[in-house]
C-alpha cells in the first residue's frame, strides 16, 4: 500500500472509530419496525452541513475538541467517494445495532486501537478473512491451532467479537 493509500485508509478507520467512540444518546428513536435507532453523532451531523453552518456549529466547541473534530472531518473529506460511501454504509449498520451491541463494539475498537500497528494489521487481515467465511467455517477457524497460536487470548477475543458485527474491519 502506498503512503497516500495508507493515510487514506487510516483516515477512514479514524473516522469510523470516532463514530464508534461517540457516546450513544439516552433516548433512541423508534422505527416502524420497533428497533431503537440512535440519532446521528455530532461528527455525522457536521459532515452533512454546509461550510457556513459547520463553522458556526464548530465555534461552540472547546478549542481542543474543535481541532479533533475538524481533523476528522478533513480526513473524511479527503477520502475518495467510494471509500466515503463504504464508511457511510458501515456507520449506518453500526447505528442499527442495539445500544448494548454498540457499546460492546466500541470497547473492542478501543482495545484494538491500543495495539501496535503490526498487531492491528494482523487482526484486520484476520477479520477480513473471517467475514468472508460462513459461521460454521469461522468457528472452526477460531478453534484451529493456527488461530490459537497466532493471537494472544485478548486478541482472539477482539477478533471473535468484531467478526460478529456487520461493520468493516479496521485498517
Amino acid at each position: 500500500m502506498t503512503g497516500c493509500a495508507c493515510r487514506l485508509a487510516a483516515a477512514a478507520g479514524c473516522l469510523f472509530v470516532a463514530a464508534l467512540s461517540t457516546a450513544p444518546s439516552e433516548a433512541g428513536q423508534k422505527r416502524q419496525t420497533g428497533r431503537s435507532v440512535r440519532p446521528p453523532s455530532a461528527v455525522e451531523e457536521l459532515r452533512h452541513m454546509a461550510p457556513k453552518e459547520r463553522r458556526e456549529a464548530l465555534s461552540s466547541l472547546s478549542p481542543e475538541r474543535r481541532s479533533r473534530v475538524e481533523e476528522r472531518l478533513k480526513d473524511y473529506d479527503s477520502l475518495p467517494p467510494g471509500k466515503r460511501e463504504q464508511l457511510n454504509r458501515a456507520y449506518q449498520r453500526f447505528s442499527e445495532l442495539t445500544p448494548e451491541q454498540q457499546n460492546s463494539l466500541r470497547q473492542s475498537f478501543n482495545t484494538f486501537s491500543q495495539l501496535s500497528p503490526r498487531r492491528k494489521q494482523a487482526l484486520a487481515r484476520e477479520l477480513r478473512r473471517l467475514r468472508g467465511m460462513p459461521p460454521g467455517v469461522r468457528q472452526k477457524r477460531f478453534n484451529s491451532k493456527a488461530f490459537q497460536s497466532r493471537f494472544t487470548p485478548g486478541e482472539r477475543d477482539i477478533v471473535r467479537h468484531m467478526s460478529e458485527f456487520p461493520v468493516p474491519a479496521p485498517e
